[in-house]
């Protein structure tokens, strides 16, 4: 992924990066972050301003996830990314006194707690009032919310932010296996699964027979379920003693 953590210091605009981010998703190229072991020692690591190897990898993790539950609270593609900045700015600040503590609860939940005061931040300052709830259908048609839930404008940044949590971790699984399985194999994943292409059409486009194709997607599936099971366990981490 191109951009830097210097990026994310200077505040200079994300646009370029995310539409960098946006090609480099659009061709299933996925980075394998394989060596980040947890995300408590992660955390541990983000103590050091200066270890931009860390932060380098915080950002890669968790800025689309940010900045998506902040466009499905209703805000600008600009506001969305002023918001990533901001809540990672927050936790730099944070940083300094983190101590890790599994009592304390999941960095999932702390994270998400910062990326709604931020994007708080911005919704009052834009429109003079705590939330804004988007339109109806855009809400629906991104979590499936539905109008007749009467969800509080909190309530629906927690399911932008579930989902969006989902949608993250299966993109880092997908990167995992693709850089771990056979690429053959992948490839015929990817057109079947993730393409929808015939079991039928894809055995004769790889020169296989169909129950081939139905066992390779059989083992890369659950290979992706086994990656996503121990990316959620990294991702949820502890939130430390930040409180």
């Amino acid at each position: 992924m191109s951009g830097s953590w210097a990026a994310w210091e200077s505040k200079r605009p994300l646009s370029e990066l995310m539409k960098a981010e946006a090609l480099h998703l659009s061709t299933w190229t996925f980075a394998d972050d394989g060596g980040l072991a947890t995300r408590s020692s992660l955390l541990c690591r983000l103590q050091d301003a200066g270890d931009d190897a860390s932060w380098q990898s915080f950002f890669d993790s968790y800025w689309r996830l940010i900045y998506n539950v902040a466009r499905k609270a209703g805000l600008s593609d600009a506001d969305a990314q002023d918001v990533v900045q901001d809540t990672v700015i927050s936790v730099a600040r944070k940083m300094p006194q983190f101590r890790y503590d599994r009592s304390k609860g999941s960095f999932k939940q702390w994270l998400l707690l910062i990326t709604r005061r931020r994007i708080h931040d911005h919704l009052r300052r834009l429109y003079r009032r705590p939330a804004f709830v988007a339109p109806a259908s855009e809400a629906e048609q991104s979590v499936g919310i539905s109008t007749e839930a009467n969800l509080t404008p909190d309530a629906q940044i927690d399911a932008a932010w579930e989902y969006e949590w989902q949608q993250n971790v299966l993109l880092k699984a997908l990167g995992r296996v693709r850089e771990r399985v056979n690429p053959k194999h992948y490839q015929v994943f990817d057109c079947c699964v993730l393409k929808n292409m015939k079991a039928g059409q894809a055995a004769r486009m790889f020169g296989l027979a169909i129950a081939q194709v139905y066992l390779i997607n059989h083992r890369v599936g659950s290979a992706l379920k086994r990656a996503a099971k121990q990316l959620e366990t990294e991702m949820e981490g502890s939130a430390g003693s930040l409180g």
